[in-house]
């Protein structure tokens, strides 16, 4: 079945959630995986589908810009206050 096109497998029915993106990671493993997590609106049967590379394009986009604000502007800003205090 292709994701969320066809029917579910449990009830038949064509009518499915939008897709959801979820990084997971194993309990003993650092990899983790990018998945789509596709819904059945009628019974709740749940697939998960790896996603593609041209999928995960606008996915390491926001990785990126979210490394950037969470990592590299705290330290800047702590590098800038230590020296305006150190100087000011």
């Amino acid at each position: 079945m292709a994701q969320s096109t066809g029917n579910c497998s449990k009830c038949g029915n064509s009518d499915w959630k939008s897709p959801r993106h979820v990084r997971a990671r194993g309990v003993t493993s650092t990899a983790y995986a990018d998945l789509n997590i596709i819904t059945c609106n009628k019974c709740g049967f749940t697939e998960f589908y790896e996603l593609t590379e041209e999928e995960l394009v606008p996915i390491n986009k926001k990785v990126a810009k979210i490394f950037i604000f969470a990592a590299v502007v705290p330290t800047l800003i702590g590098i800038g206050v230590s020296i305006w205090l150190i100087w000011g």
